[in-house]
């Protein structure tokens, strides 16, 4: 009966990993495009789907634990790869190792799409750094490129918007 609810469990982890990978997929041409309203959204709904994540991994967990002290002994690991060796009907061991890998497929996946999400976003960053910059003028940039007697007066600020005022 355990080994029946981890594998319910599974199947609705694959189901949603499966939808935060969409949603993954949705968000690039959302940050690609600027849109910060759409990727507020997406990041809203992302959240909520995260939060069932942990539950789901939660039940999986208890119900691991179950399965283990049905059998007699206790695991301290609860993995998916101890509940398959545990496991002896050969149908059922297969269902599982299937389930194993579409979950690792699709997590995998999710942690390629989010790394070029993140890139994105560090790109995001860096453009709205260096425009900040081309508008008010980097600090530094006084006290390294001019000499200190010069312009004492103006500030020596090369940027459009003086950030003093």
């Amino acid at each position: 009966m355990a080994v029946q609810d981890i594998v319910r469990i599974l199947d609705e982890q694959a189901e949603l990993y499966g939808r935060l990978l969409e949603t993954a997929n949705e968000k690039t041409p959302v940050l690609v495009k600027g849109d910060v309203d759409r990727l507020n959204a997406i990041v809203q709904q992302e959240r909520k789907l995260i939060a069932r994540a942990e539950q789901l991994e939660q039940q999986r967990i208890l119900a691991t634990h179950r399965h283990f002290v049905s059998l007699g002994y206790i695991s301290r690991m609860n993995t998916l790869r101890e509940v398959i060796q545990s496991v002896n009907q050969p149908e059922l061991k297969e269902r599982l190792i299937g389930q194993q890998r579409k979950l690792s497929q699709l997590l995998e996946e999710l942690r390629r799409v989010n790394e070029l999400n993140q890139q994105l976003i560090r790109q995001s960053l860096a453009f709205i750094e260096y425009s900040i910059e081309l508008l008010v003028g980097n600090p530094s940039e006084d006290i390294v490129y001019q000499h200190p007697q010069k312009n004492h007066g103006t500030g020596g600020r090369n940027g459009v918007f003086d950030r003093r005022a």
